[in-house]
């Protein structure tokens, strides 16, 4: 997989469902502690005080998809896409932001199908992501091939995700820290 940047972190695994969540793996029994419903099922029901709770101390970022898919992700830690970068990538559209706190450095990046906090998590299943990361809070920046066909994200060389850590001493602030974000 052709990455923006040469220290840049990949993974793929097979998503079946509408949403991706970001977290630290650490942080699994605080986040049942509060229990955002969200962990069973997604409907508009489920942007519900829990899952602001989770998104504002940064333990969870849920973000939605527009189909269920191959993911095939890309993490960079450090600043956001420069002008260059954005250009070379080209097909990204706009960026969505959020609040990630990772003490331990262990990121998971999982669906449905794979997600180790969802009461359903069947250890069977392909994997999701588990990826080493210097701890620390972060903001996450999540840009996404929204809009492309499936022959093109069949025939691209580059990941389907990108999601730029930025230590949150050197990010621009949030305007507020949003329970769920949309990919699409």
């Amino acid at each position: 997989m052709k990455t923006v940047r040469p220290d840049s972190l990949t993974a793929q695994f097979y998503n079946d469902g509408l949403v991706i969540f970001l977290y630290d793996d650490q942080s699994q029994a605080a986040i049942k502690a509060i229990n955002p419903s969200i962990l069973e099922g997604y409907g508009n029901s489920d942007i519900n005080s829990e899952l602001f709770e989770v998104a504002e101390k940064g333990l969870l970022v849920a973000y939605e998809l527009r189909q269920d898919d191959e993911m095939a992700l890309e993490v960079v830690i450090g600043d956001p896409l420069n002008d260059q970068e954005r250009e070379a990538v080209g097909i990204y559209p706009h960026v969505q932001r959020a609040y990630l706190n990772l003490p331990s450095g262990k990121l998971a990046i999982e669906g449905y199908g794979n997600f180790r906090l969802s009461p359903d998590f069947d250890p069977n299943e392909e994997p999701g992501a588990l990826l080493d990361v210097p701890p620390g809070e972060y903001i996450v920046s999540i840009y996404s091939l929204v809009g492309c066909t499936e022959e093109e994200l069949e025939e691209s060389t580059k990941p389907n995700h990108l999601f730029v850590l930025t230590p949150l001493s050197q990010a621009e602030p949030l305007a507020e820290r949003k329970p769920l974000l949309h990919g699409h």
